[in-house]
């Protein structure tokens, strides 16, 4: 089932999906954050493919051009009980947008 949810968008420069997550637990522990990367896409350029599974053509378009050659992080429903995770020197906000999730 196809449910509506708002979706956190983040970007950085990350060489590997790798990276990106190990980033996203530093940026977790100084927060205090206990984060479900299980709820966590990271999306490498090209982005477009991977966002429409989330986002609207228009939205996965404008998302795709913000990003350019960095890489995006969507913070799905469920990643985090209480907080977010904040702007720092490799990863910044974009914003909370409208897509959607599968759950079952």
């Amino acid at each position: 089932m196809r449910l509506e949810a708002e979706i956190e968008v983040l970007a950085g420069r990350f060489a590997s999906q790798q990276l990106a997550f190990a980033h996203l637990l530093d940026a977790a522990q100084r927060s205090g954050l206990s984060p479900d990367l299980d709820h966590v896409e990271v999306i490498r350029p090209p982005h477009a493919a991977r966002l429409r599974g989330y986002f609207d053509a228009d939205t996965a378009g404008w998302l795709a051009a913000e990003a350019g050659d960095e890489t995006l992080v969507l913070v799905l429903p469920g990643a985090l009980v209480s907080g977010r995770f904040e702007a720092d020197a490799r990863m910044r906000r974009i914003g909370r947008y409208v897509g959607q999730v599968t759950r079952a």
